[in-house]
Parts: structure tokens; sequence; C-alpha cells
């Protein structure tokens, strides 16, 4: 007897918030492999996000030949409604931003 294909259909309880769409805006140019890139990771302050991007890295390096994998520190507080902790990363996200190719971020609880 042939399985029959599993169809998988989700769906998000979170709204869609006006900075989270991409209308209108083109994603950024994707590398066709990750073969001699560095490759930064870049948790949030969630506790497990670190040891989710470890892993990432991990399998990363395993599968590909990539240059480096470095890790961003996490942030060390929580986020705040005003934006001011996004604001306070500006300059370490520029300065990773000129350092890798590629970049992955994780939230993990």
């Amino acid at each position: 007897m042939a399985q029959q294909p599993v169809t998988l259909t989700m769906l998000s309880p979170l709204p869609v918030y006006l900075d989270e769409t991409t209308e209108g805006t083109a994603l950024a140019p994707r590398p066709e492999t990750l073969d001699g890139h560095v490759v930064g990771l870049l948790p949030n302050w969630r506790p497990s996000a670190v040891k989710l991007l470890e892993a990432v890295g991990q399998i990363l390096s395993e599968r590909y030949r990539v240059q480096a994998v470095v890790m961003e520190q996490p942030a060390r507080e929580l986020p705040q409604r005003t934006g001011g902790l996004i604001d306070a990363l500006g300059g370490t996200l520029d300065e990773l931003a000129r350092g890798v190719d590629v970049v992955i971020t994780a939230t993990g609880d």
C-alpha cells in the first residue's frame, strides 16, 4: 500500500508588525554556499539562544568548509518598549556585519 503524502499547515497566533513585513523590501543577497565564508551567530536575550546557535554553528562547520563561525555576545538586558536596546546594539550590529559574510540569529527559551 502506497503511503499518502503528509500535508502540514502551520499557523502563527502572532500578529505581523509593520517592521516585520517584507513588502517593498528586497531580501539581502544569499551566497550559494557557505564554503569559505565567515558565519556570524547572533543570539538574543532568551536563555537557550546561545545553546541553539552553538549547535547550528557546529552543524554548519560539519556540513560546509566555513572559514570561521563567530558568536556575538547576547544582549544582557531585556528589550525596552522604546527600542532603546536595539539603538544601543547598533554599533555592535554594524561591527558584526563588517566581520562576517552571513548572520544567523535565534531566540530560545
